[in-house]
């Protein structure tokens, strides 16, 4: 394996226990004959090392499992060991055999001294036509060499295999430019069910096969579509269908949606662009029926663009990324404006910007003139009221006409509007305070029904949850944000049933604020069924998890808000869940 830090799906498809270092091999331990020199990654199954095996002073790497392993990971590993054993091909990572450490199981395997392909797409982005077309041929080797074994498994002789998880993660490249195919963790043979299916849905969506996604029948023309999906993404430096959304990604899948190469990247041979429509049919009758085929199509196109052999041109762009010899026309602008034309629309841009500007402010100094709202300095909790509850703010040039027509104020009144700005300048000991010395039941409708909540949240900003929590438990209100911010509190306490009724509610009902109870809600729904799913990690919590992700960025991160936290967190762990 390859001695970069790698994220944990190029080790594994699912799983997040976090490394417990004394519960794990440290540098310089010894497991079997090889001592340990460095982590090469973290995987949420297992951990990976480069190793030292002190008999043959050789350096390999070493794959073992996380403590608190079940059943179906051991299982996993050995069959990974028991099919690649058999798998001796210069482009598969070989393994050498399997051993325990403190009665947790390991194998040892090659040890690739270069970057993997996802981390050649992460740094360069597209990758030069002759070295896709030159890796792919490569690939295809190691897939039809897998695709004809006749393999011993479990005392049963079977006829194929199927990789199942093709996909840059798994591709690995050597210093010398040799290409490595890796993890057969859930390879199975073709048209049997083993111990690493299970009912599931194995490998990484964004390149399985449509029959995969269904769970139909497979057989080796689903490693072929995952590898054309590859070849896609390294000749556009974008994946096939690279919708963030799980629902929305099967559903283009399965429908057969995406955009043409040639629609992306117009230096691409005809040949090329039809070969992988070919890889991607929906129905595998129209694939190409084995790696071979493909792989001789690919040898055509590629003895049209150069005379060089492939596996100089993998080692030579391993070497010297992005040579001139390598580069492809189309990472060169597609046009070319002429200078004065480009200096005429540069000089016009600032022009409209300027007086765009200028028209966005003065209407801005209109509007901010005009407003009369309670604000508040806080980001994360603002509870500034709707413009129709809002009486206290105004500008210097209405202050003698407000005065005249304000309605009078009791002193109830008096001490909330002074209660809400202690909480809004964030002096929140002050703020509760206040409001606890109010006699609510003075104030009027609209500052009554808002009390409760301020006094709620001035508790939670206060960091007094279990204060929040007495105080609202014994209160009830017709505000989504009141239930909102006693869901917050009972996530906080690990309270996640009662949290969930709370967070739902808010969902539901309008609230007099002018706070995103809805959109934080769903947010923290999905944070719940996230906590679910780590305390116990079945694969019903799992599709619940990634259910509650998806809802809240199809609802919520779009257009100016696809850039928050939230959102990024959204896609990190719909990410982390479907590896």
């Amino acid at each position: 394996m390859s001695p970069t830090n790698r994220e944990s799906s190029d080790f594994s498809s699912h799983g997040f226990e976090p490394v417990i270092k004394d519960q794990m091999p440290q540098p310089g331990d010894r497991l079997g004959h090889c001592r340990i020199v460095d982590l090469i990654a973290a995987g949420g199954m297992a951990n990976v090392y480069k190793v030292w095996h002190e008999q043959l002073e050789v350096i390999r790497a070493l794959k073992i499992l996380k403590p608190g392993f079940d059943e179906e990971s051991k299982n996993r590993l050995e069959t990974e060991a028991k099919i690649s054993a058999n798998l001796r091909h210069s482009n598969i990572v070989e393994i050498y055999g399997m051993g325990y450490w403190n009665s947790i199981p390991f194998i040892e395997m090659e040890y690739i001294d270069g970057p993997s392909l996802k981390e050649l797409l992460e740094k360069y982005g597209r990758l030069p036509l002759v070295f896709a077309i030159s890796l792919t041929r490569a690939l295809c080797k190691s897939l039809q060499f897998a695709h004809r074994q006749d393999l011993t498994l479990y005392g049963k002789v079977y006829d194929g295999l199927v990789h199942r998880d093709i996909k840059p993660a798994n591709i690995l490249i050597s210093s010398k430019g040799i290409v490595k195919l890796a993890d057969f963790g859930i390879a199975r043979p073709s048209d049997v069910s083993l111990h690493t299916v299970n009912g599931k849905v194995m490998g990484t969506f964004a390149y399985l096969s449509p029959e995969q996604l269904n769970g139909d029948k497979l057989d080796q023309r689903a490693d072929i579509y995952s590898l054309g999906a590859v070849l896609y993404e390294m000749l556009t430096g974008a994946k096939t269908f690279p919708q963030k959304m799980l629902a929305e990604l099967i559903h283009r899948k399965t429908k057969g949606q995406y955009i043409p190469v040639s629609a992306l990247c117009k230096d691409i041979p005809k040949q090329l662009n039809t070969s992988i429509e070919k890889c991607l049919s929906l129905k595998m009758d129209d694939r190409h029926s084995n790696a071979d085929e493909f792989d001789k199509e690919l040898s055509l196109i590629l003895k049209k663009l150069t005379s060089q052999d492939p596996e100089d041109i993998i080692r030579k762009f391993i070497a010297t990324p992005f040579t001139s010899s390598l580069q492809n026309k189309s990472n060169k602008p597609l046009f070319k404006l002429p200078l004065k034309l480009f200096l005429f629309l540069f000089i016009l841009t600032i022009f409209l910007s300027a007086y765009l500007l200028n028209s966005y402010w003065d209407d801005a100094y209109e509007k901010r003139t005009s407003e009369t709202t309670i604000t508040t300095t806080d980001n994360n909790h603002s509870l500034p009221l709707n413009e129709a509850n809002s009486t206290t703010t105004t500008t210097s040039e209405n202050k003698t006409s407000n005065k005249k027509s304000e309605p009078y104020k009791n002193v109830a009144e008096i001490q909330f509007e002074k209660a809400v700005k202690a909480f809004n300048s964030g002096n929140y000991s002050q703020a509760i305070s206040l409001f606890e010395r109010i006699d609510s039941e003075k104030l009027n409708k609209e500052y009554f029904s808002s009390h409760t909540v301020y006094l709620l949240h001035s508790y939670i900003k206060a960091d007094l949850i279990d204060e929040a929590l007495s105080f609202s438990e014994n209160k009830t209100s017709s505000d989504g944000l009141f239930f909102y911010l006693r869901g917050e509190c009972y996530y906080k306490k690990r309270q996640y049933e009662k949290a969930e009724n709370d967070l739902k509610k808010a969902r539901s009902m309008p609230t007099h604020f002018k706070e995103k109870t809805q959109r934080n809600a769903a947010l923290y729904l999905a944070r719940i069924r996230d906590a679910l799913f780590l305390m116990k990690p079945n694969v019903d919590n799992k599709q619940m998890s990634i259910r509650a992700w998806t809802t809240f960025l199809e609802l919520y991160c779009f257009d100016n808000e696809n850039t928050s936290p939230e959102c990024k967190e959204s896609r990190e762990k719909i990410n982390m869940l479907i590896r």
